[in-house]
C-alpha cells in the first residue's frame, strides 16, 4: 500500500519514435547528412526525443546539449561559446582550454567598455561591428580548443532553437546556424574526426550554409495510438476501453498522455476508472491549460501572436481576410500580411488548403473551454463577429452553423436542422461537414441538444450511403444516458428504436426486438401512436427476416392501423408495402400484387415518387418470380424512370442489377454483364458498400459462365473485403464462394 508520504515515483516511460530513432542512428554512422532538424508543436517530445537520443547514444561518443530556454544562451553568444567550452573540456587539451577562457575573459572586458563608449563616442552600428569582432576573436579561440579534440565523434544537440527564430533572436540564430555550427564542422572534419548536430525546434530554422544534402528534417507527429495504449500500460492502467478514450482526450500530443500519466500515478491505490472519466478528463483541462498553454505558448509568444493564438481557437479554420475582419486591432492593414505569414509557420497552425488555416484542434478544445468559462462575454463577442463575418462571405457554410450554434444554441441549432433536413444535402459531403461543425468540441451543448445531435450523428452514420454501424451504436451510446438525464422519453424511445434498426441490419434478430420492446413501451408510456406504428413496422420486419410471417402479418396490422388513426398515409403506404413483401416471400403473389397496387395508389397520393418507384420495383420483383419476364422487366423500366426524376442512384442501380440477373437466368452474359457494370459504378458513387458487395458476388456468376475464372475471383474477394470491413453476416457466404471457385 502507497501513502502520501510513501508515494512511488512518477514513471515517465519512453514509447514510439522509432523512425526518429533509425534517423538518429544513421547520423552516428554516416558522415552525411550530418545535421538533423526536428520540428514539432510545443510539448510534441522533442526535448524528451534529445534526451533519450542523448542516452542511447555509445559512451565513447560525447553529447554535448544547448538549451536555448536558458535566456542568456539565447542573448548573448559568448555564453553560448563559454558553455561549449566548459562541455567540452574534458576531451581537449588543457593549455587551450585555459587560453579559450582567457581569450573570454578578454573579450567580455571589451564588451562591457564598449557598452559604456555607446552613446558617447560610438555609434550603434560600430558598436555591433566590433562586438562581432569580439564574437568572432573568442570563437577561434573555440575551434582552435576542438582541434585538440580526442574522441572520433562528437554530437551537438540545440534543445528549444524556435526562440532564435523569433525576430528578436534571429540575429544570434543565423550566427549559430550559418557560421559557428558549420565553423564547429568543419574544424573537426579538418582534424579527421566527425561531427553530428541534431536540432529541436518548433519552426524550421533558417539554413543558409548548410549544404541540403547535409542536413534532414524530421516532423514530430503525434505519438500512434500503439505507442500511448503502450505509455499507459506501463504506468498502470490495465482498463483498455479507457486507455483509448485517453487517447481521444489528447489526439496522442506527448504531453497531454503525460500529464494523464501523472494523474494517474498520483491516485495511487484508488485508481481512476471509466466512470471517472469526467473527474479525469475536468483536472487533465486544468493542468494542460498551465503546463500546456501557460508555461509553452503564452510565456512564450509575443504580441500579437500571443492574442491571436489565444482567440482564433475560436475559429475552426480562418483565412488572412477573415482575420483582417475579426481582428482589426490586432492586424494593421500595413503589417497584417507579414504578421499573418509569421502566425500561420507557429506548428499548432495547420493548413487546410485553398490558402485556409487552422489551430491543431487539441489546443482549440483545451484553450476554448478557458475562453467560454472565465472569458463568456469574449466567446460571445468573437463568435458574433465571425457569424457577421460570414453571414456576408459563406452564410450557408458548416462554419456559419457552428458559430451560429456558439453564439445562439437554440436558433442555431433549429437553423442547422433545417440545413441538415435539405433534401439535396442527402449523402453529399456538405451533409457530412454540417454533422462535424455541430459536433465540434469546442461547443458545449445543453444536454438536451447534445443527445438529440448523438442521435442525429448516429442515423447520419446508419442511414447515409456509407455505412458506418460501429459509429452509429456509438453516437447511439452517447445519446441514450443524455436524454434518460434530461429526462426525455420520447427522445429514449427514438434511440432504443434506432439501435434496434442497427441490430436488424446486422441480422442479430433477438437483440433488436429486445430493444424494439422497450422503445414500443415508451412510445406507449408518452401516447405517441406514430413512434408505436414505426416501431411496430420495424419488429414486423425482423419476425420477416426470421420468417415468422404470421407474427410479421401481425405486427404489420397493428402498425397500419395506427398509421390510419394518426392519418399518416405515407406511413400507411409503407406498410402496405411490406405486407406485400412477406406475401411475396409465402408465395402467395397474387395477394402481394394486390397489396402492392394499394401501396402504389397512396404513394400517388401524396406523391412519393421514390416510394412509387421502390412499389413497381417489387412488383417487377413478384413478375420475375412467375417468369414473366417482359412485364418484369417492364416494371423495372417504369421503376427506374421514377429514381432517375428524383435522382435515386441506388434505385438506379437496384434497377440495373434486377435486369442483369434476368439477363444471366436468360444466359446473355454480355448484357448481364453490361448491366451489372452500369450498377456498379452508382454504387461507387454513393459508396454503398452493402450494394456493392452484393453485386459483385451475382457478377462473379457471370465471369464464371464466360470462363473468366481470374475476374470471378476478383469480384468475389473484392466483395468479402467489403463485407469484413461492415461486419455482416455474409462474410461466411462469400468466403464459401470464394473457396469454391478456388477449387475449379
Amino acid at each position: 500500500m502507497s501513502t502520501a508520504s510513501q508515494a512511488l515515483p512518477i514513471q515517465a516511460p519512453f514509447v514510439g519514435r522509432k523512425r526518429e530513432q533509425q534517423a538518429y542512428q544513421q547520423l552516428l554512422t554516416k558522415p552525411t547528412p550530418w545535421a538533423l532538424v526536428v520540428t514539432g508543436q510545443g510539448g510534441n517530445g522533442k526535448s524528451t526525443l534529445l534526451r533519450y537520443l542523448a542516452e542511447q547514444t555509445p559512451q565513447d561518443i560525447p553529447v554535448v546539449t544547448l538549451n536555448f530556454a536558458n535566456e542568456s544562451l539565447r542573448t548573448d553568444p559568448l555564453k553560448i561559446l563559454e558553455e561549449l567550452s566548459w562541455k567540452l573540456a574534458a576531451y581537449c587539451d588543457a593549455q587551450r582550454v585555459d587560453i579559450f577562457e582567457k581569450t573570454l575573459e578578454e573579450g567580455r572586458t571589451r564588451n562591457s567598455e564598449l557598452g559604456r563608449q555607446m552613446g558617447q563616442t560610438i555609434d550603434a552600428a560600430t558598436l555591433s561591428e566590433q562586438r562581432r569582432q569580439v564574437r568572432g576573436t573568442v570563437a577561434r579561440a573555440l575551434y582552435a580548443q576542438l582541434l585538440t579534440f580526442q574522441p572520433a565523434r562528437l554530437v551537438i544537440m540545440l534543445d528549444t532553437y524556435e526562440w532564435l527564430t523569433e525576430p528578436e533572436g534571429l540575429e544570434l540564430g543565423r550566427w549559430v546556424m550559418d557560421e559557428l555550427i558549420p565553423g564547429i564542422h568543419d574544424r573537426m572534419v579538418q582534424s579527421r574526426h566527425q561531427c553530428s548536430v541534431v536540432v529541436a525546434s518548433r519552426m524550421q530554422p533558417p539554413m543558409t550554409v548548410i549544404e541540403q544534402q547535409d542536413r534532414y528534417t524530421l516532423a514530430l507527429p503525434m505519438l500512434e495510438k500503439e505507442s500511448v495504449d503502450l505509455y499507459l500500460q506501463q504506468v498502470g492502467m490495465q482498463d483498455s476501453a479507457l486507455r483509448e478514450r485517453v487517447y481521444d482526450i489528447t489526439h496522442g500530443h506527448p504531453l497531454c498522455v503525460s500529464i494523464i500519466g501523472t494523474l494517474w500515478q498520483e491516485r495511487g491505490d484508488h485508481a481512476f476508472t471509466l466512470a471517472d472519466l469526467p473527474q479525469l478528463q475536468a483536472q487533465f483541462s486544468e493542468r494542460a491549460l498551465l503546463e500546456f498553454i501557460q508555461e509553452r505558448l503564452d510565456k512564450r509568444l509575443k504580441t500579437p501572436f500571443r492574442e491571436l493564438t489565444h482567440y482564433v481557437v475560436l475559429l475552426r479554420s480562418f483565412n488572412l481576410p477573415m482575420l483582417r475582419a475579426i481582428f482589426p486591432e490586432l492586424l494593421p492593414e500595413s503589417e497584417a500580411l507579414e504578421l499573418f505569414r509569421q502566425l500561420v509557420r507557429y506548428p499548432y497552425v495547420e493548413p487546410q488548403g485553398n490558402q485556409s488555416y487552422a489551430i491543431h484542434e487539441l489546443l482549440r478544445e483545451i484553450q476554448a473551454a478557458e475562453i467560454r468559462e472565465q472569458e463568456p462575454e469574449a466567446w460571445k463577442s468573437y463568435h458574433k463577429r465571425v457569424l457577421d463575418y460570414l453571414t456576408q462571405t459563406a452564410p450557408n457554410s458548416p462554419d456559419w452553423y457552428y458559430h451560429a450554434i456558439a453564439s445562439d444554441e437554440e436558433q442555431g441549432m433549429a437553423n442547422w436542422w433545417k440545413a441538415v433536413q435539405e433534401p439535396q444535402n442527402y449523402g453529399t459531403a456538405y451533409l457530412a461537414s454540417l454533422f462535424q461543425a455541430a459536433n465540434d468540441p469546442t461547443l458545449k451543448l445543453s444536454p438536451a441538444r447534445a443527445a438529440d445531435l448523438a442521435f442525429l450523428l448516429g442515423r447520419f452514420y446508419y442511414s447515409g450511403s456509407d455505412l458506418q454501424l460501429d459509429t452509429a451504436l456509438e453516437c447511439y451510446k452517447v445519446a441514450l444516458p443524455l436524454y434518460q438525464q434530461v429526462p426525455d422519453r420520447l427522445g429514449e424511445a427514438n434511440v432504443r428504436k434506432a439501435i434496434g434498426d442497427v441490430q436488424q441490419f446486422r441480422k442479430d434478430l433477438d437483440t433488436a426486438l429486445q430493444s424494439y420492446g422497450q422503445a414500443l413501451t415508451l412510445y406507449q408510456q408518452v401516447g405517441d401512436r406514430l413512434g408505436e406504428a414505426n416501431v411496430r413496422q420495424a419488429m414486423g420486419e425482423v419476425q420477416q427476416l426470421r420468417k415468422d410471417t404470421d407474427t410479421a402479418l401481425q405486427s404489420y396490422e397493428q402498425a397500419l392501423a395506427l398509421y390510419q388513426q394518426v392519418g399518416d398515409r405515407l406511413g400507411e403506404a409503407n406498410v402496405r408495402k411490406a405486407i406485400g413483401d412477406v406475401q411475396q416471400f409465402r408465395r402467395d403473389l397474387d395477394t402481394a400484387l394486390q397489396s402492392y397496387e394499394q401501396a402504389l395508389a397512396l404513394y400517388r397520393q401524396v406523391g412519393d415518387r421514390l416510394g412509387e418507384a421502390n412499389v413497381r420495383h417489387a412488383i417487377g420483383d413478384v413478375q420475375q418470380a412467375r417468369e414473366n419476364m417482359d412485364a418484369a422487366l417492364q416494371s423495372y423500366e417504369q421503376a427506374m424512370t421514377l429514381y432517375q426524376q428524383v435522382d435515386s442512384k441506388l434505385g438506379q442501380a437496384n434497377c440495373y442489377l434486377e435486369q442483369g440477373r434476368i439477363a444471366f437466368q436468360q444466359q446473355a452474359y454480355r448484357k448481364a454483364l453490361d448491366l451489372y457494370n452500369n450498377a456498379y459504378p452508382l454504387y461507387q458513387q454513393i459508396q454503398a458498400s452493402y450494394s456493392q458487395a452484393r453485386l459483385l458476388y451475382f457478377r462473379s456468376f457471370v465471369h464464371e459462365s464466360m470462363q473468366d475464372q481470374q475476374h470471378a475471383i476478383q469480384d468475389v474477394q473484392e466483395a468479402l473485403s467489403l463485407a469484413q470491413s461492415l461486419n455482416i453476416p455474409e462474410v461466411a457466404l462469400l468466403q464459401e464462394r470464394l473457396d469454391e471457385l478456388g477449387r475449379q
